[in-house]
């Protein structure tokens, strides 16, 4: 009975440890370019976006854009992906990945618009 216990507590803590290890690192926290720059993990950076910078090749389906974080450090951006439908309507834009060479490398991007439920007031 003690032989059965005792390796049910070993299968449970080797569960958890495994879960909180692959927990951990599904996280990507918000950071600056800045902090992202000094990493080599895969963060998450919100900003805005500037409008005239956005270029879109659909030939290798690479959307590259400028964003400026929240601490006011704008950084090039390239996304291997389809161009979302809303981008020229975005209120700010989250990208999740790394820098490489002085880019932004995103692997996914968020596109924040603003409501299309608002009646126009701001309400």
């Amino acid at each position: 009975m003690k032989r059965r216990t005792l390796i049910v507590l070993v299968i449970i803590l080797l569960f958890g440890s495994f879960a909180g290890y692959a927990f951990r690192s599904a996280l990507n926290p918000y950071v600056s370019f800045a902090a992202a720059a000094e990493t080599s993990r895969t963060v998450q950076v919100s900003g805005s976006l500037d409008y005239d910078s956005i270029s879109f090749d659909a030939t290798r389906n690479l959307l590259t854009f400028h964003l400026t974080d929240e601490s006011g450090t704008t950084a090039k951006v390239v996304y291997n992906g389809a161009k979302p439908n809303n981008l020229e309507h975005a209120t700010s834009v989250v990208v999740a990945g790394r820098f490489e060479d002085g880019t932004f490398l995103a692997s996914r991007m968020l596109v924040k618009c603003p409501s299309k439920y608002t009646d126009g007031k701001g309400s």
